[in-house]
């Protein structure tokens, strides 16, 4: 904590590019220390935002540019998000916001929209709005879930500790679903 501490503005630099590529993880994390102090709750909300949106943004562009290519990215998305794409047409809100609980599905269903031409501007509001919702849903669980650590803290010596076991249980679990969902694909 104290490293995190000392080097704050990496810290933001770091949740900003983890918020294109692995949004869950990494706002979870840094609310999580947002509450023991090692970032304050403003930055780390916009720096998380601007990352979400930015890599939503990139995503979509390469998608739009790969969208009559054979590309392994475009079948993927094609596999994974394709049966959705009359929801992502008609109810961009809704299906971007599922989309972002559903683990493996936002970025297929960013890209998809650019292999689908779908105007950015017919989506970026209800990409914004859904990315706000799911911030506060998945950071307000890693921001209370340390909250709720100072009940237990006195039976662990250190926060790190903690941290680290959540981390465990919670790649494990993804882990677990992310293979069997897989094997249903």
């Amino acid at each position: 904590m104290s490293y995190l501490n000392y080097w704050e503005p990496l810290g933001y630099i770091i949740v900003f590019l983890g918020m294109m590529f692995e949004g869950d993880t990494f706002l979870f994390i840094a609310s999580f220390l947002a509450h023991e102090g090692a970032f304050q709750i403003f930055p780390l909300f916009i720096t998380a935002l601007w990352g979400m949106i930015l890599g939503d943004n990139l995503w979509y562009s390469l998608g739009f540019k790969l969208q009559n290519s054979d590309s392994w990215l475009v079948r993927w998305a094609e596999k994974v998000s394709g049966p959705f794409d009359e929801h992502l047409k008609n109810n961009p809100l809704r299906t971007i916001f599922i989309a972002k609980f559903t683990y493996g599905m936002n970025r297929a269903i960013i890209l998809r929209a650019g292999t689908l031409k779908i105007k950015w501007q017919d989506l970026e509001k209800s990409d914004i709005l859904a990315t706000i919702s799911w911030m506060f849903i998945v950071g307000g669980l890693g921001y209370f879930s340390s909250a709720s650590f100072v009940y237990v803290k006195h039976y662990l010596r250190y926060g790190e500790i903690a941290l680290l076991l959540g981390l465990i249980i919670f790649f494990g679990l993804e882990y677990l679903i992310t293979k069997r969902t897989r094997k249903e694909l």
